[in-house]
């Protein structure tokens, strides 16, 4: 009952629904009802697409790009720490991470350190909340974000710099090369980032004591055109990053953490009349060394490797129907010193139906059949309809059932991995209506999921925390996207707005989740003048609980973050910019997680080269 109230509720409060977003940003398929052929995507919910011009705004963690581009909340243990996502009011092993439609979650944790992934290695990042599509697979509870090296042919020899430097020793080169021709086309970047992040606390005389940081990422992606009908892409990308742990105190023992990533993926994709096949085979690993002691020898290890093969075939029975089938299969290898060594073997079959009825009038249906060796053969769903009542107003409704397995260290970690665990469930409904008029576009969603058997590390008798699967969650929410784009002879602005409304209730203790602020909303303004451009960014957080107890002792306040840019080009081709960054406009002192202080007021410069 409470889910049908809920929607009713969206359905005639979208007015408060007007919050943030940044420059350049896409809510893919505002418009997807044609006469021409469907294709593979997914029709019934909401994706936002980041391009180059927003990629750039950003520093290039992809923590700082989702802080102010997206509804999702990152709990970041210090500028440059381990960071993890809260979407849709879910944990950060519910957030499904893809590069290149390929999962690279860690396969110990089951989550994604945002700090770790450097935006600077694709030109476009898709941000799909809720698990409404078989397609990302099991994991996708909260939501999932795809990192995409996209390929363009007939552009070339181009060349791309990118240095930035500001406070605290904080610099970024970042250069990508790329020919590409009418059949071939090869890109490659190289990425440099490091920091001493010694920042002061704001509003105490302390600083951040051991925060430095390191990183190198080298991207690759290639297309080849053997004819009409046949595409082979080849992707590549290679991690390595050290980080000394920020510690709480001048005086707690210092830290330090190395990781080492790599991503290989070669695809295959025919085209044979109305079929479009497709087949992916990709090999993936993670390292990382964790030093207790960062003057000691001594350290402890994990180390998985991972080989996934995708294949999926569509079949256009219609310019209006598309048929759709594919399996998929994933075997893991991992050791450490905290790990028993184990192999796991997952595999998938999906099966896709979409329909266009009318131009009005769309549905679609999808099945996933997972099968694994220790949790059961579960068939997972998604279904939804599309209806464009106008040229204004568009409906969307989504519902889909979702579920994750424990990862290693919840499993095998010795002496507190609990091998009887059960996977989380989660059924899942939202509705979404879309507002479009000349420059203006509106998106309004209210969505409800139900997860049982929550996984969390939970104290035991003995004090140490241990995995159980404990409690009910409940979630509901409301979102809300808006943008506005204009340009009046050589002036050109822009408005963009998201905003969350989220409710996760443990339904044992009718608490609110930790770290689940109730409110999220960004902002971004833009404005161009011939070659002057600037842009004011805009975070607001609300207040978070830190423990199960939710008492006001624990609460971690809200706040408010303001980044200003200006930047100008030059050159008879327009192909220098020199720019200035302000980081924390206003001075904020703000934490995302207890106890760790984020930086005060900071300046970044930069320069890009097009050559």
């Amino acid at each position: 009952m409470k889910l049908v109230v809920f929607i009713f509720l969206t359905c005639v409060s979208f007015t408060n629904a007007l919050y943030s977003q940044t420059d350049s940003i896409n809510v893919l398929g505002e418009v997807f009802l044609t006469t021409t052929r469907l294709k593979d995507s997914v029709y019934t919910t909401n994706t936002i697409k980041l391009k180059d011009s927003v990629l750039r705004l950003n520093q290039a963690s992809l923590t700082n790009l989702l802080n102010f581009n997206s509804t999702i909340y990152l709990k970041e243990n210090g500028l440059g720490m381990v960071s993890s996502p809260s979407f849709r009011g879910t944990t950060a092993s519910q957030t499904a991470v893809l590069w290149n439609g390929i999962n690279i979650n860690s396969q110990t944790t089951g989550q994604t350190d945002f700090n770790t992934i450097n935006t600077r290695g694709s030109n476009t990042i898709e941000v799909t909340a809720g698990g409404g599509s078989v397609t990302n697979g099991s994991g996708a509870i909260g939501g999932s974000i795809n990192l995409i090296n996209e390929i363009t042919y007939n552009t070339g020899f181009t060349n791309d710099l990118f240095i930035n430097y500001g406070a605290y020793n904080t610099y970024g080169v970042n250069y990508q090369t790329q020919y590409a021709s009418k059949k071939t086309s090869v890109m490659l970047g190289l990425s440099r980032n490091a920091s001493d992040n010694n920042y002061p606390y704001p509003e105490t005389d302390q600083i951040n004591v051991n925060g430095q940081y390191h990183n190198n990422n080298v991207s690759f992606a290639s297309g080849f055109k053997l004819n009409s009908k046949n595409t082979i892409n080849v992707f590549a990308n290679l991690y390595k990053g050290r980080r000394n742990f920020s510690v709480p105190t001048p005086n707690a023992l210092r830290t330090k953490y190395t990781d080492f990533n790599t991503r290989s993926l070669i695809e295959w994709e025919s085209y044979i009349g109305d079929f479009n096949s497709n087949l992916k085979l990709a090999t993936t690993t993670e390292e990382y060394e964790y030093f207790a002691n960062i003057n000691s020898d001594f350290f402890t290890f994990g180390n998985v490797q991972n080989f996934i093969a995708k294949y999926k075939l569509d079949y256009l029975v219609s310019r209006k129907m598309l048929l759709s089938a594919g399996a998929t299969y994933t075997h893991n290898n991992g050791r450490g010193s905290d790990i028993q060594s184990k192999t796991r073997n997952l595999a998938a079959a999906t099966l896709s139906l979409k329909h266009e009825i009318s131009k009005s009038f769309l549905y679609e249906i999808g099945l996933r059949q997972e099968t694994n060796e220790d949790f059961g053969n579960p068939l997972l769903y998604s279904f939804g309809v599309h209806y464009k009542a106008s040229s204004f107003y568009q409906l969307k409704i989504n519902t889909s059932k979702n579920f994750r397995i424990p990862t290693y260290n919840d499993l095998y970690w010795t002496g507190l991995g609990n091998p009887n665990l059960k996977p989380e469930t989660s059924y899942q409904a939202e509705m979404s209506h879309l507002f479009s008029h000349k420059n203006a576009m509106l998106t309004v969603t209210g969505y409800y999921n139900q997860v049982t058997d929550l996984l969390r590390y939970v104290p035991g008798n003995d004090g140490v925390f241990r995995p159980e699967n404990t409690n009910e969650v409940e979630i509901y929410g409301l979102e809300g996207i808006f943008s506005y784009k204009k340009k009046i002879a050589s002036h050109s602005v822009s408005f963009n707005a998201t905003y969350a409304y989220t409710v996760s209730e443990n339904k044992e203790t009718d608490k609110q989740l930790i770290y689940v602020p109730f409110h999220k909303l960004t902002a971004a303004f833009g404005y161009g003048y011939k070659n002057l451009s600037a842009y004011y960014q805009y975070l607001n957080n609300g207040e978070v609980f830190t423990t199960t107890d939710t008492i006001s002792a624990n609460i971690l306040d809200s706040y408010m973050v303001a980044n200003l840019g200006i930047d100008y080009t030059l050159g008879r081709q327009k192909n220098y910019k020199i720019g200035v960054q302000i980081l924390n406009l206003w001075d904020e002192a703000y934490e995302s997680v207890l106890n760790r202080p984020l930086p005060g007021r900071n300046f970044n410069f930069y320069l890009n080269l097009n050559f």
